[in-house]
C-alpha cells in the first residue's frame, strides 16, 4: 500500500504554479521595481569591465509637486528619481522644470497619461536651459571663480572606475582643474569605484549629469579621516596625498615651511596622526613653481630681454592659454641663446609627468622630428595660432584629434637634442613667428 505522502507533490503543483504566476505578474510592475543600481552599473557586467553608464531621458513638469509626489504619480522608485537629478531628498520642484530619468523607462513614460508629464515632450537631450548646458563665455567664468576666493568644496564618492578625463568630460570642467583640485595631478591611473572625490561649490549643478559619480554620497564635509580642509586649493597651495610613513614633521622639513602653515591651511587637522591616502593642503614651495626662480648664473642659458617681455604683452589672442604642466622649474626663458633664438621656454621636471594642452584645439602634428625637438607635439588653435611641446619621452594623441585645454597629450622626456629631461614649449599666433609664453600665461 502506497503513502499518502506519495501524491503530495501533486496535490501541490497547483499551489506552486498559482504562486509563480502572481509573482510574474507583480514584477510587471514598474512602481515594484527596486531603485536602479547606482550609475555606471550594469546587470551585465561592472564598471571595471567598462560597461558604459545607462542613459538619460529628460521630461518636463506640467504641475508642481515634490520628488516624492512625482515618484508615486509616474510609479517609479523614489531613489532612482532623486538619484538621476541630483537631490538625496525629496524636495519642491515647479512647473515646467526639467528631470531626467534613466532612459531603460522611455517605454514606461511614452504610454504614461497622468497629470505629471506630457509624454510628447520627452527628449534625449539635456534642454540648453540647464545649467550644465553653458556657453563658453559662462564656462570660463565659472573656471576663473575657482581661484578668485577660497570657495566651498562638495564632497562625493565615485560609482565606478573612471579616469580624470573622463569625468572631466561628464563634469564639463577642464581634466587638469579636477586632478588639481584631488591633489592628483601627477597620477594618471583611473580612480577606483568607492573613492571620494572633491568639487567647487559652483559645480553642483553639473553633478546630476556626471553617472559616474553617486549621487546620494553627495555631502558638503570632507569625509572623517579623509582631508582637513573644506575650500578650493588657492594660487600658491596644492593638496597632497600623504604617503607611507609620512608625519607632519617630515612633511614641513622637506617642504621648508613650518608646521603653522600646515595647521592654518588645514584647520581641522589637530593632533591626528596622519595616515596613507589623507589629504592636506600645503603651500607651493618656489622649486615648484612655474615662476622665473633667481637667475642663474649659467652661460648660454636664455632669459626673457625685460623690454622683449613688455612688447610681448600687448600680444593678446581669442584663445586662453594655460600652463603645459602642473610642476617643474622654468630653466630657460625666451630670448637670444648661444648665439641664436630661443623661441619657447623649457620646462624641467622627472621623465614621465603629464604634458597637457595648453589650450582647446586640434592635433596639427605628432611625429619624430628630425631637427631636434625629437618626439613633437604641435596643436592648432581656433583662432589660428598654434603650440608646440618638445622632447617628448611618449605621444598620447594622434593627429586630427581634438583636444581640450588640460588634457594630457604627452609625457616629458629628454629626446632630440636635449641635456636632461624637460618641456620645450612655443606659442606662435597666426601668420607671425613665435611669441614669448611668458607674456601670454597666467601668473602662477
Amino acid at each position: 500500500m502506497r503513502s499518502p505522502f506519495t501524491f503530495l507533490p501533486l496535490l501541490l503543483l497547483p499551489l506552486t504554479v498559482f504562486l509563480s504566476f502572481k509573482e510574474s505578474l507583480r514584477v510587471k510592475a514598474v512602481g515594484d521595481l527596486p531603485p536602479l543600481p547606482l550609475a555606471g552599473s550594469s546587470h551585465q557586467g561592472t564598471a571595471e569591465q567598462g560597461v558604459a553608464s545607462p542613459s538619460l531621458i529628460w521630461v518636463q513638469l506640467k504641475q508642481d509637486g515634490s520628488h516624492k509626489k512625482l515618484a508615486e504619480g509616474l510609479k517609479l522608485p523614489i531613489k532612482t528619481v532623486l538619484h538621476h537629478n541630483g537631490a538625496t531628498t525629496s524636495h519642491p520642484l515647479a512647473k515646467g522644470s526639467w528631470i531626467s530619468l534613466p532612459a531603460l523607462f522611455k517605454s514606461h513614460l511614452e504610454s504614461y497619461s497622468g497629470p505629471w508629464i506630457d509624454a510628447a515632450n520627452l527628449r534625449e537631450e539635456p534642454p540648453k536651459t540647464l545649467a550644465h548646458s553653458m556657453n563658453r563665455t559662462q564656462r570660463e567664468a565659472r573656471e576663473k571663480r575657482i581661484f578668485q576666493s577660497n570657495q566651498p568644496l562638495i564632497w562625493i564618492q565615485l560609482a565606478q572606475t573612471i579616469s580624470y578625463g573622463d569625468l572631466a568630460n561628464q563634469l564639463d570642467m577642464p581634466p587638469d582643474t579636477l586632478s588639481w583640485i584631488n591633489g592628483d595631478w601627477r597620477n594618471e591611473k583611473p580612480m577606483v569605484k568607492g573613492s571620494w572625490i572633491s568639487l567647487p561649490q559652483d559645480w553642483r549643478s553639473s553633478v546630476e549629469h556626471a553617472t559616474a559619480l553617486d549621487l546620494s554620497t553627495l555631502r558638503e564635509t570632507p569625509p572623517k579621516g579623509l582631508a582637513f580642509y573644506n575650500t578650493v586649493p588657492q594660487r600658491g597651495e596644492r593638496v597632497h596625498t600623504v604617503r607611507q610613513g609620512e608625519q607632519l614633521a617630515s612633511i614641513s622639513a622637506e617642504g621648508g615651511y613650518p608646521l603653522k602653515k600646515i595647521y592654518d591651511l588645514n584647520p581641522t587637522l589637530g593632533n591626528q596622526d596622519l595616515r596613507p591616502g589623507m589629504k592636506l593642503k600645503l603651500p607651493l614651495i618656489r622649486p615648484n613653481s612655474q615662476q622665473l626662480a633667481a637667475r642663474p648664473g649659467v652661460a648660454g642659458l636664455a632669459w626673457p630681454d625685460q623690454q622683449m617681455a613688455g612688447q610681448q604683452q600687448e600680444l593678446r589672442f581669442e584663445t586662453r592659454w594655460s600652463w603645459p604642466t602642473r610642476s617643474g622649474l622654468v630653466t630657460s626663458g625666451y630670448g637670444w641663446r648661444w648665439g641664436r633664438m630661443h623661441n619657447g621656454i623649457d620646462i624641467a621636471d622627472h621623465v614621465g609627468t603629464p604634458v597637457l594642452a595648453a589650450a582647446d584645439g586640434e592635433v596639427r602634428r605628432a611625429f619624430w622630428h628630425q631637427n631636434g625637438y625629437g618626439y613633437l607635439v604641435e596643436l592648432s588653435h581656433a583662432d589660428g595660432s598654434r603650440s608646440r611641446y618638445a622632447h617628448n619621452s611618449r605621444i598620447l594623441v594622434k593627429a586630427g584629434q581634438a583636444v581640450r585645454r588640460g588634457q594630457v597629450i604627452s609625457l616629458m622626456g629628454c629626446t632630440g637634442i636635449c641635456t636632461g629631461p624637460h618641456l620645450h614649449f612655443e606659442i606662435h599666433p597666426q601668420g607671425s613667428g613665435a611669441a614669448n609664453p611668458l607674456a601670454l600665461l597666467p601668473p602662477r
